[in-house]
């Protein structure tokens, strides 16, 4: 490439601009060598200055119809954020708008107020005479068991296209109390415009997560611990028993949507246990622990349209310990939900517990450890994630075949790719189906890859593999991949949770 020298002769001031903005416009790969490609070069991460003694644990974040945030925090209070400009360089500007709350676990705004879930209720927000600050604290929703302790989360709310309001509860953890005291722990709750709620599914852990897709289908996350090998994005649906035993001593109640299965099995594989314990139904993606992460939290559907890059209308995970956010590609085969994981972003100051859209299509961070480990150097805090307008080569999609998978990328495959297939490598696993905590990978298989083919475009990568099986995670690695341009895949790796196999047309 030519260098300009510029101080050589006066240049105008226009054709400077043009210059440098020809340069931004360059490809990537084309102004520097092919790699190592770092992903804040695609994603960049932007830190939002907290004011002088807040301790600024987020727990909720909401969009406002005029493009400020509002963010819960853990202690009880709501804010309101004018995020700063970077183009002014002015400062964001925070203001509180509600105090007094018990551990909000979640912020939505709906219809001109923001609705918050406490300990203890679900409570809807709303300033009446206009100052800024909330004057109305209006019950929605009461009525679940709570017995205090401290690690008794509710979590939301988020509303559906019905306008109706949900919720998630964590488990009693092993805590053995009258069911009607500690009434539908580890359930999810639907709760209607009077304020009337129903169960409607059970089993959870700790579902911090919890969001609709682009077709209004609601899911939620759960931690690795006791009966969760791993971590797990789950469907919610009525009769639905996710897994976790606790849950279960409420099937007795009224209302209770699937019947109790009876002592569950032991020594079975949670694909084994998923065709013998009723109503027991698999997530639709398996996290592989510490792969993909060790405590899943928030999830958010990109609804950007491109304003985030090559991802529009795929899922984005929060990660607590690990501190970085994680993708999701879902499809529905023979009626279910499966899909495959992706890593995203690391690099976050500390646990990532809540994502929300900015009005330009940028991400929000909400950062909280609770006094727990996770990477990074702060306990709190709030960051947004911007695209650089760069897009990365990575696997944008991984679909399940009747014989292996279609892989679909965001640039070009190299012309040498055939030649490069031998290094492909994909094996298959499952997890325990138990009361411990967690689990090991196990009755794993290293699988062949039979037959390899290229699409016309070069975008799509199809894979004949042996030995399928549903009910595994089947991980596949890339190393050696290139684009067209010679650029590896930022991330080399995916995870995808066979539920069912497709059948040939």
């Amino acid at each position: 490439m030519n260098v300009v020298d510029v101080t050589s002769k006066p240049v105008s001031r226009t054709r400077i601009w043009a210059l440098l903005f020809l340069l931004a416009s360059l490809p990537t790969h084309l102004t520097r060598a092919a790699g190592p490609y770092e992903e804040n070069e695609f994603y960049r991460l932007e830190t939002i200055a907290i004011p002088n003694g807040l301790s600024f644990e987020v727990s909720g974040l909401a969009l406002l119809p005029d493009g400020r945030l509002a963010a819960a925090i853990r202690k009880g209070e709501v804010w309101i954020i004018k995020i700063h400009d970077n183009a002014t360089g002015s400062k964001p500007q925070f203001t509180r708008f509600a105090s007094g709350l018990h551990e909000p676990l979640g912020l939505a705004w709906h219809n001109g107020a923001l609705y918050t879930a406490q300990r203890t209720e679900v409570t809807r927000l709303a300033d009446s005479n206009g100052d800024g600050i909330a004057d109305v604290y209006e019950t929605i929703a009461t009525g679940w068991g709570v017995s205090g302790n401290y690690h008794e989360y509710c979590y939301g709310p988020v509303f559906d296209r019905n306008d109706d309001l949900w919720i998630t509860l964590n488990s009693t953890l092993g805590q053995s109390v009258d069911p009607a005291d500690r009434a539908w722990r580890g359930w999810s709750l639907k709760i209607r415009a009077d304020g009337t709620w129903s169960p409607i599914s059970g089993g959870f852990r700790s579902p911090s997560g919890i969001g609709l897709n682009g077709s209004g289908d609601l899911f939620a996350t759960d931690q690795q611990g006791n009966w969760f090998g791993t971590c797990a994005l789950v469907q919610i649906l009525p009769g639905t028993f996710h897994g976790h035993a606790d849950a279960l001593e409420f099937c007795s109640l009224p209302g209770a949507t699937f019947p109790h299965p009876g002592p569950l099995p032991r020594g079975l594989t949670v694909a084994e246990a998923s065709r013998r314990v009723a109503a027991y139904k698999l997530p639709a993606v398996w996290f592989p622990y510490r792969k993909m992460g060790m405590s899943t939290t928030d999830l958010l559907y990109d609804t950007t349209e491109g304003a985030f890059g090559p991802f529009a209308n795929q899922l984005f995970v929060g990660e607590f310990t690990m501190s970085q956010v994680s993708r999701v590609f879902l499809e529905k085969v023979q009626g279910e939900y499966q899909g495959a994981c992706f890593p995203f972003r690391k690099g976050f100051q500390c646990a990532v517990f809540r994502l929300a859209w900015g009005a330009d299509g940028s991400m929000f961070v909400g950062e909280n450890n609770r006094g727990w480990n996770s990477l990074g150097t702060r306990a709190f805090g709030l960051q947004r994630l911007v695209w650089t307008g760069v897009t990365p080569f990575e696997i944008q999609e991984m679909r399940a075949l009747p014989d292996g998978f279609e892989l679909l990328f965001t640039a070009p495959l190299h012309p040498n790719t055939e030649s490069g297939t031998d290094s492909i490598a994909m094996k298959s696993y499952t997890y325990r189906y138990h009361a411990a905590y967690g689990s090991e990978e196990i009755d794993t298989r290293d699988l062949s890859i039979t037959k390899t083919s290229i699409s016309e475009d070069r975008l799509r990568l199809a894979l004949s593999i042996d030995g399928l099986r549903e009910g595994y995670v089947h991980e596949l690695r890339l190393p050696r991949m290139r684009s067209a341009q010679g650029i590896p895949l930022l991330h080399p790796e995916a995870y995808y949770t066979l539920n069912r196999i497709p059948i040939s047309p």
